[in-house]
């Protein structure tokens, strides 16, 4: 064995490995591993390396991996109103005013707001329930699910909702007993507005993305399954070209752009392959538990309707879609909260000829018949997740739920005895992208409101894989990521904290000692503040 040029031995750490075992060195050459082993194995290789650096028994795992992020989206998000801490009208009130104060904008636009929390006990007979606290500016501000939000009067003017109202629902456009709209709208309505906000330039979008990058990497992530639109490939073409792409992106993109598949293929065909790449299309089944849209076998409480489906599956246009996209050897990923909306997509699947082999997802599963748990493993069908939206559905589902559903909230784990597979993401920006946070709640299942459903928990090991193999797998890129191992690329995270010696309830504390991308160090990033 030659002396490689530039490479580097790491000794003396903890390094995870998907099989629940951890071995205690490595070695680094040209942004590959090249070595796993012991350190007596080790310590008669280190002449062959440049470096040898002694981690000192720090925990090592491999870069880890976001199943579902809306980057763009969620980039420039953190630019605008987080609405996150907000509990009451009153902070919605000061927050709203103070972003204007500081902020020279023509309307305001927010997100992460917990609509059920601060309007619950609002009255909403008497018109608009925002212009009641501001309406200088055009307002909109989504619920943290993104499937319902409000705005003011001065917004429904400017972009016309107010005289297209006939062609919404009651349920996407609220009105109140006397009428008048309460400021509330959901899923198509939602849209009409979204499509006549005011446009970030490229320049914007692309500089935002960047700062988002780097908060990932402080995270310890290095790849992501990014849930992409249209207009958000062009930030990635950017990017590279100036070579600021430094994340792995796995991108779907939406079901109805399969047939422009060929256009986006070739736009993006100049950008590295190893950091961006098209694996399959998306689409929505449901809505959301918070908005109630998703879509139950039972109905919601109080109400005479059990959810929502969208216009893609009313339609059946969802079908013959997916039947050429599954032709097409493209994976599939379909958005499906409620537990029909599980058992729906699982039936699609079923009929696919090509479900295992393309391992087509189910994002979100959030709610599942225990019947189906073993469908998911004999289909081959990936359940992907986010344990972080407990945060939220801890209290949600005992306002909207009936009890016989309540029990099968983020139920996902009892998927594992069956083979089958889950892989975690954050969705964010609907939750932060913090993801020791995802794994504390998965590990404990302690919320704000008290321990929930403990009998769902997940063990470590299963969450750290989840995060990495399964990931890598759930994207098709298990022989390049998701684990310290010979031949894999060298994206790996060195923790601060040793998650398996820590206490449970503290995981969210949890930090990232570096991060390397390609065995390049991008976290903490040298001679800069960190993120």
């Amino acid at each position: 064995m030659e002396k490689i040029k530039s490479s580097t031995l790491y000794i003396n750490a903890k390094i995870w490995q998907s099989d629940g075992s951890f071995t205690e060195s490595f070695g680094i050459n040209d942004g590959h591993i090249d070595f796993t082993g012991s350190n007596i194995e080790a310590k008669s290789l280190s002449s062959y390396y440049t470096q040898v650096i002694d981690l000192g028994n720090r925990l090592v795992l491999p870069g880890l991996i976001d199943g579902h992020i809306h980057l763009v989206k969620g980039s420039l998000m953190r630019k605008l109103l987080d609405c996150t801490k907000i509990n009451s009208i009153q902070e919605l009130r000061e927050s709203i005013n103070k972003y204007v104060k500081d902020n020279n904008v023509k309307w305001v636009i927010g997100g992460n707001l917990d609509l059920n929390k601060v309007f619950g006990s609002y009255s909403l007979s008497n018109g608009n329930i925002v212009d009641s606290f501001f309406d200088d500016l055009p307002l909109y501000i989504t619920n943290y699910d993104y499937h319902s939000a409000i705005c003011n009067s001065k917004a429904f003017e400017v972009t016309g909702l107010d005289s297209a109202a006939e062609n919404y629902s009651g349920s996407e456009i609220e009105r109140g007993s006397n009428g008048n709209f309460t400021g509330i709208i959901r899923e198509k309505a939602m849209e009409h507005i979204i499509q006549r906000l005011p446009v970030p330039t490229l320049d914007e979008k692309v500089n935002a993305v960047i700062d988002c990058i780097k908060m990932l990497h402080s995270f310890g992530i290095t790849s992501v399954s990014d849930i992409t639109l249209p207009e958000d490939i062009d930030v990635y073409i950017e990017l590279s070209r100036r070579k600021e792409l430094k994340l792995r992106i796995n991108s779907y993109i939406p079901f109805t752009e399969f047939e422009r598949l060929k256009h986006y293929e070739e736009i993006t065909n100049e950008i590295d392959k190893d950091y961006y790449s098209i694996k399959g299309f998306k689409a929505f089944w449901d809505g959301a538990l918070g908005s109630e849209t998703a879509l139950f076998s039972l109905n919601y409480k109080g109400r005479g309707y059990s959810g929502y489906k969208t216009e893609l599956v009313t339609s059946k246009k969802i079908y013959e879609l997916a039947k050429k996209i599954d032709e097409a050897s493209y994976q599939i990923i379909i958005h499906a909260i409620g537990d029909k909306a599980v058992n729906d997509v699982l039936d699609m699947y079923a009929k696919l000829p090509n479900t295992k082999k393309l391992r087509h997802r189910i994002e979100h599963a959030q709610h599942i018949n225990p019947k189906n748990y073993k469908r998911f493993g004999k289909l081959g069908v990936i359940a992907s997740v986010q344990p972080l939206h407990l945060k939220y559905d801890a209290r949600t589902v005992f306002e909207k739920l009936p009890d016989e559903l309540i029990q099968n909230t983020h139920n996902y784990v009892h998927l594992i005895p069956y083979g089958g597979i889950i892989n975690f993401g954050t969705d964010f920006p609907i939750v932060e992208a913090d993801p020791f946070e995802n794994i504390r709640l998965a590990v404990t299942r302690h919320t704000e409101y008290g321990e929930f459903t403990p009998e769902h928990k997940i063990p470590i090991h299963e969450c750290i894989k989840a995060y990495t193999y399964n990931n890598a797998y759930s994207n098709h890129n298990e022989n390049a990521v998701g684990s310290i191992a010979q031949g894999k690329v060298a994206d790996f995270v060195i923790m601060e904290d040793n998650l398996f010696e820590m206490n449970t309830d503290n995981l969210n504390s949890a930090k990232v000692y570096k991060t390397f991308l390609n065995s390049e160090e991008v976290h903490p990033v040298q001679n800069k503040q960190k993120t």
